[in-house]
C-alpha cells in the first residue's frame, strides 16, 4: 500500500461520502491528459479503473480545466449528467463534489466525494473537501517525483 492509499483510507473518517476518489493524469510528459481514477474507497467495484477522461471531460476532466470546485448534488434524473460523468453511473453516485489538488500552481490530481443518495453538501463539507485536497498535494508531487 503506497503513501496515497493509507492517505485515502485515513480520509475516510475526516470527509464522510460513499466514494471519495483520486483522479491523476497518467500520460507521459509529451502526451494529451489522460486523467484515470486511480485510487478509490467505497467503491462498488473496480470497474472505476476504465474510466479515461480528458481534460473539460466528465467531473474529474472539468475541475482538471478550471481548476475550481465542482459541485453536481442532482446526477439522478438528468440521464445524460450519468453520460457525461462515468464515474457517477458506475458507481451509482447521485451527488458529487469535486476539488483540485493544486501543486506548483497547477492541478496535479482532483479528489471527489460521492453520495449514492440526492445529497445537499454543507459549507464544512466543502471546505473539508479543500482542506484535504491542499493535504493530498505533497503526496501528489512525492508520487510523481518516484
Amino acid at each position: 500500500m503506497n503513501e496515497i492509499q493509507r492517505w485515502l483510507l485515513t480520509m475516510q473518517h475526516f470527509l464522510t461520502g460513499d466514494f471519495i476518489g483520486i483522479a491523476m493524469n497518467v500520460a507521459s510528459a509529451n502526451q494529451p491528459k489522460e486523467i484515470r481514477w486511480l485510487y478509490a474507497i467505497g467503491n462498488l467495484n473496480e470497474s472505476y479503473q476504465t474510466i479515461r477522461l480528458q481534460v473539460n471531460h466528465g467531473v474529474a476532466g472539468i475541475v482538471w480545466k478550471t481548476a475550481r470546485l465542482q459541485i453536481d448534488e442532482r446526477i439522478d434524473g438528468y440521464p445524460q449528467k450519468m453520460i457525461d460523468y462515468p464515474i457517477a453511473r458506475l458507481e451509482k453516485l447521485m451527488s458529487v463534489v469535486a476539488a483540485p489538488v493544486i501543486s506548483q500552481k497547477q492541478v496535479s490530481a482532483v479528489l471527489l466525494l460521492g453520495m449514492r443518495t440526492p445529497y445537499k453538501f454543507t459549507e464544512k463539507e466543502l471546505r473539508r473537501l479543500l482542506i484535504a485536497a491542499a493535504q493530498l498535494a505533497p503526496k501528489i508531487e512525492e508520487y510523481q517525483n518516484d
